[in-house]
């Protein structure tokens, strides 16, 4: 029992302590503040031509509009410190608000810190935000961090954004700009001329072939001798007729799927004519009918 209520003190006295320092923690974090230091403006054209140059004194702003046209960037660069020990921090929230009264639309700007408390943010006119037009815009700064509790929101000046192809206000509904679509040119043909020249290149020695049979004479005084073997022959020759009109038919309409289809059942019947009708010409020649 003396045991049991030994180890209960024990408990609620490190819980005591424990709570003690977290009360002190947060008292201290509450008391932990930053500031804004060495902040300054550029703009600068895009012949890299400086254009503007401002130092802003924290909490004060602006007393004139920023004016940026097409090309320009702004570049805006600070650093954030602690308060009672000078010594940079990186905050968990840091942003630029661009905010605009006359449309209620707010554009954030990334704004990068390093370790050291160093940052810089920046707005290239080049590559505008798409929900960016003309007029003027509030310049804020946000910053946010656990480890300090005093949030800042310091409107830096204003800016005025001077773009002629920019809208002035913000079209919800409405038409779209049309898109102008750019498609490869059709491919040349060659000239007509080319074509009938392969034409009677490829019908050639087809007209050798009959000259040639003519001038040495075609003996088919056999196929009255063996009738049966003549479907068989034409049937083979006609397939191929058939396979050479597919691949005509292909190169004009047909797609690979459907010419593939085809010429299968073609070469089917090719491949079982064909074999008959040589085993009928060999056959001829062991009669010595050939």
């Amino acid at each position: 029992m003396r045991r049991s209520f030994v180890y209960i003190v024990l408990l609620s006295w490190q819980f005591f302590v424990l709570l003690l320092c977290t009360i002190i923690s947060a008292q201290e974090s509450s008391e932990r503040s930053f500031v804004i230091t060495d902040l300054k403006l550029a703009v600068t054209t895009s012949d890299s031509v400086r254009k503007l140059t401002e130092s802003v004194e924290y909490p004060s702003s602006l007393d004139k509009p920023i004016e940026l046209s097409h090309g320009d960037n702004l570049k805006i660069i600070f650093s954030l410190r602690d308060k009672e020990t000078k010594k940079g921090i990186q905050p968990h929230q840091s942003m630029i608000i661009l905010s605009s009264k006359q449309t209620e639309n707010q554009i954030p700007i990334i704004v990068t810190v390093r370790d050291n408390g160093k940052a810089r943010a920046e707005l290239n006119m080049l590559d505008i935000p798409e929900n960016l037009f003309l007029g003027n815009y509030s310049l804020n700064l946000i910053i946010g961090t656990f480890s300090h509790n005093n949030p800042i929101n310091y409107q830096i000046g204003t800016v005025n954004i001077d773009v002629p192809y920019l809208s002035p206000v913000l079209i919800k509904y409405g038409p779209k700009p049309e898109i102008h679509h750019i498609f490869r040119p059709d491919q040349k043909l060659p000239p007509t001329i080319i074509s009938y020249s392969f034409v009677i290149i490829v019908l050639l020695p087809w007209l050798f072939l009959i000259g040639a049979w003519i001038h040495l004479g075609v003996n088919i005084s056999f196929l009255t001798s063996e009738p049966g073997s003549l479907p068989v022959i034409i049937s083979f020759l006609f397939t191929l007729l058939a396979i050479e009109i597919l691949f005509y038919n292909y190169w004009t309409h047909l797609n690979i799927f459907q010419t593939l289809s085809w010429l299968s059942g073609l070469s089917i019947l090719a491949f079982l004519s064909g074999q008959k009708a040589l085993s009928d010409v060999q056959g001829w020649r062991l009669k010595g009918l050939r």
